[in-house]
């Protein structure tokens, strides 16, 4: 209810009550003033007459004294709701609504245009400090962020816009002095928050936009800024990014690529190519399944340029789930070969990866110990509780788990004892490096003899030449994989796969 009707409301009833005592007070004077023109006593009704005038002029002191009160109570009310509106309540900054309000205000108009910086600021890896120190610590850690913000930043306006995500709008345009407490915002941060008796490292990513420089109207500002947020995290978290002109030329061919490989995957221009895994003796073990685009204009399309656009939107699920149906199509041209096929680690951190590989298995028919899936070392290091459940769960399904590129990040000999991996695949860098690389060759042999103590197997990746094929095998590799043996093509077009009992490869070079 508005103030006024509050007043209306409870001031109505005392308005006619004093009405009447007026009317009251009015009529006995003009019947005292007719008593005394005909020379009657006229006491009584001038007393009636100044009681009624009292009693109206109280009346009205009381109404005037609950008019004010009531008005200072529904201005409270009305402050409450706007602070409601206006502020999230879990960490005091402005809500989104109303700090995008301040930000079209804060750019000007089209005569008057203000400059104005917009910092986009996201935490880093905040789902993992939920599932590890518990919500209560991740909404102190969100507190933090917004109250060394509004420190740092004592002439800007703080605003949350999603559940880690928040914005900044500073009122002028000095990029130096941004920049700077931009750096303390962050060193504050990684300096940590406390938290039962420990101190809690924070890590940030900021993405920073200039008005009129970059954007002059709300939309677009914020797009260029979450831009640059993006470059800060794709680039490794923990740092800021301005804005320039070819992250729009790069976010202009993403949303180009995006839009034609969804048309792909309806039009089938998407192919799956299989290269063989063999045994020792060069009979096939396994074929794996790698996905190609036949763009009807730009020819075949390696996934090393599309893949990682679909990773930056839900797009990488639809083509893990045409990959895996295609497999499931396909798997019985191979009769007794499992297919091996790549799984993103963006799929993995959804629960829909494990849904949708029970579903098509049931829609097909298939078993899920015809196919192995492969993550790579990245995944592996970086696997979260979660990663590692859904990984449990595809296992349970009757899928075997693989490690490729094993070697190229910082995926230790320690992690072969927790990660749910039936077979590991050494990255080709140290296949091709056995002949002459003293390192690469102890590598190969350690790696192979812990994982014959862990029943695990050991693939050889990128076997060009039988030099390599030879070595590997000396090295203790179990099955090899490479251009020696077979370069990736269609399923028609794939060599006859030798069976167990064919000649073996030769042995020496």
């Amino acid at each position: 209810m508005s103030i006024l009707a509050t007043i209306k409301d409870h001031s109505g009833r005392i308005y006619r009550g004093i009405q009447a005592l007026l009317l009251l007070s009015i009529g006995a004077a003009a019947l005292g003033a007719f008593d005394i023109s005909r020379n009657l006593p006229s006491g009584g009704a001038f007393a009636v007459s100044i009681l009624a005038t009292g009693l109206a002029l109280l009346a009205l002191m009381y109404m005037r004294s609950s008019v004010v009160h009531r008005l200072h109570s529904a201005a409270a009310a009305e402050a409450e709701k706007h602070h409601f509106l206006t502020r999230d309540v879990m960490t005091g900054a402005m809500t989104r609504r109303y700090f995008l309000e301040a930000l079209r205000g804060g750019l000007g108009t089209l005569r008057d245009r203000r400059e104005a910086t917009l910092l986009l600021i996201d935490v880093d890896h905040f789902k993992q400090l939920n599932d590890t120190f518990g919500h209560q610590f991740g909404d102190l850690a969100l507190v933090h962020l917004v109250k060394t913000s509004e420190r740092v930043f004592a002439d800007g306006m703080v605003g949350r816009l999603g559940g880690d995500e928040f914005g900044v709008i500073i009122p002028h345009g000095d990029l130096a002095a941004i920049n700077n407490d931009i750096r303390q915002l962050l060193d504050t941060m990684r300096a940590g928050k406390s938290h039962e008796g420990k101190t809690i490292p924070l890590s940030i990513s900021v993405g920073v936009a200039l008005a009129p420089a970059h954007a002059s109207n709300t939309a677009e500002l914020m797009l260029v800024a979450d831009l640059a947020l993006y470059e800060s995290k794709a680039a490794g978290r923990g740092r800021v990014t301005v804005f320039d002109e070819e992250m729009l030329s790069d976010k202009r061919y993403r949303r180009l690529v995006e839009r034609e490989l969804r048309a792909a995957v309806y039009l089938g221009e998407l192919e799956l190519h299989y290269q063989p895994i063999v045994n020792p003796d060069g009979s096939a073990y396994a074929l794996e399944g790698l996905i190609r685009w036949r763009h009807p204009v730009r020819g075949l399309i390696s996934p090393a340029e599309f893949i990682p656009i679909a990773e930056r939107s839900t797009l990488i699920d639809m083509l893990g789930e045409w990959v895996f149906k295609r497999a499931c199509a396909d798997v019985g041209h191979f009769p007794g070969r499992r297919i091996s096929i790549n799984v993103s680690g963006e799929q993995l951190k959804r629960d829909e990866i494990v849904t949708m590989c029970d579903r098509v298995l049931r829609e097909t028919g298939r078993s899920a110990t015809q196919f192995i899936i492969e993550i790579t070392e990245t995944v592996a290091t970086a696997a979260t509780p979660e990663t590692l459940r859904r990984l449990e769960a595809l296992r349970g399904l009757g899928f075997h788990i693989a490690l490729d590129d094993f070697g190229t990040g910082h995926c230790g000999f320690n992690y072969l004892k927790t990660l749910p991996i039936d077979s590991i695949k050494i990255d080709r860098s140290y296949i091709r490096s056995l002949a002459h690389d003293q390192v690469a060759q102890i590598f190969v042999s350690a790696l192979a003899q812990i994982a014959r103590i862990q029943d695990v197997t050991i693939v050889a990746e990128g076997v060009e030449t039988q030099e390599e094929f030879v070595l590997a095998r000396a090295a203790g590799c179990n099955r090899f994989q490479g251009y020696f043996f077979s370069r990736p093509a269609p399923r028609d077009k794939v060599a006859p796969l030798r069976s167990i009992d064919a000649e073996p490869l030769a042995q020496s070079a």
